[in-house]
């Protein structure tokens, strides 16, 4: 590969991995500005729930389809496509619409967004080699963290610039959609036509039924699910630094932005180069569940008093480390499952429909666990299921590496 091509195929991942990270922040408005939200749209908390649960299961129910399409159509068009779509629906949502026009928009941002992500990770797997699938995937969830904290920054600025105005929110909106628009011009103007793997791909609907049986796919799924359960789970550390070790609001802040934002900048990319160098990403993945395990069971057994503070708050960090790690090369492990890397559309379509799962059920589960035991109780059924969950993480991450062995002799 020449110098410049490489240079382009950087160029196209990168626009398109800085895209991949900002998709949600539109659907996702209530995390950063849930009282303006509630406050320029006129909506109850009910009402906020509503059109939350309209975007979370109409994209579990799009996420294969939404694969298929893009294993189907050239990838750029769906890029592009997707992108443009979500541009536009921001631009509606600025409009400050009505409820019903809030859940329509939501239903079609699911849509958007599930065909965005899924060609977006097929574009990823295509740009590298099969010997740079950990580097590409770890520098891609290090660059979608950054632009997550990037425009959350930018978009409080924008919402500070116009707080004296009536509706202040519309500003963070037409912002959105502007960036959203002018990525997608860059998409369209940097992305390859189409790939070798796609120009040789002519698939029939009973290719399509052979990639759903390729035990792999839903290995990997599986895989995915225990990682993010215990993401999900590892979610309630901060609340349990203040809760038991009395930690303040304003060192919560800092260590819950490190642990969901500062950490996977630099901590995914450098596990993902680290693991190209290794013989299976399935091995990585299994020795990182351990370490996960480690730094799961600290926190079960740190007494719940303040002197201890900083070890805890040095632990959570720490296991937040190893959980990106784990997120930066998960869907490495497809090439070792037999995953065709044509066919990566629909395989990711299956693996986010089962692997995100978890947001379903695991805060409510996990919640009334810490309500119906009270103090430092409660918070061990939490670390008690990021350990269960590592452990079959392990095992599935086995099966994996057992079958990518078989495929080497095949």
């Amino acid at each position: 590969m020449g110098n410049t091509n490489k240079q382009h195929k950087w160029i196209a991942f990168f626009v398109v991995t800085i895209s991949a990270g900002l998709i949600y922040r539109v659907p996702y408005l209530k995390t950063v500005f849930y009282d303006a939200l509630v406050e320029e749209f006129k909506l109850t908390n009910t009402q906020v729930g509503t059109i939350m649960s309209v975007y979370s299961i109409t994209k579990m129910i799009i996420y294969i389809p939404g694969g298929i399409l893009a294993d189907r159509f050239d990838n750029r068009k769906m890029l592009v496509g997707s992108n443009l779509m979500l541009a536009a629906l921001t631009f509606w949502y600025a409009t400050i619409p009505s409820l019903t026009g809030l859940m329509a928009i939501q239903f079609l941002l699911a849509f958007s967004n599930v065909v965005f992500w899924v060609s977006a990770v097929k574009a990823i797997r295509i740009l590298a080699d099969d010997n740079e699938q950990g580097s590409i995937f770890g520098y891609s969830e290090g660059i979608r963290a950054a632009a997550g904290v990037l425009i959350n920054f930018a978009a409080l600025a924008v919402f500070n610039h116009f707080v004296t105005t009536a509706q202040p929110l519309r500003y963070v909106l037409l912002f959105y959609g502007i960036v959203y628009t002018l990525l997608t011009i860059a998409m369209w103007l940097l992305l390859p036509k189409k790939s070798k793997e796609e120009a040789r791909t002519s698939a029939t609907f009973a290719d399509y039924v052979k990639v759903l049986k390729i035990p792999g796919i839903w290995i990997v799924a599986l895989l995915v699910m225990c990682a993010y359960s215990a993401q999900v789970a590892s979610e309630y550390t901060t609340t349990y630094l203040t809760t038991i070790f009395g930690m303040t609001t304003v060192t919560a802040g800092i260590v819950a932005t490190i642990r969901s934002y500062g950490i996977g900048i630099f901590s995914a990319p450098i596990m993902g180069k680290i693991a190209d160098k290794t013989s299976s990403y399935s091995k990585m993945v299994m020795g990182l569940f351990v370490v996960e395990i480690v730094f799961a069971a600290l926190l079960l057994v740190i007494p719940g008093k303040s002197s201890m503070l900083i070890p805890a708050i040095v632990t959570v960090i720490a296991f937040a480390t190893v959980m990106y790690a784990i997120r930066g090369i998960y869907f490495a492990t497809m090439g070792e499952a037999g995953v065709p890397k044509e066919f990566t559309g629909t395989a990711t379509g299956i693996i986010c429909a089962i692997g995100f799962l978890p947001d379903a059920y695991m805060n409510l589960i996990l919640g009334k666990l810490i309500d119906s035991n009270p103090g430092a109780a409660g918070f061990k059924f939490v670390f008690g299921a990021i350990i269960l969950f590592a452990v079959l993480g392990i095992v599935f991450a086995l099966i994996i590496n057992r079958m990518g062995k078989k495929n080497i002799k095949a």
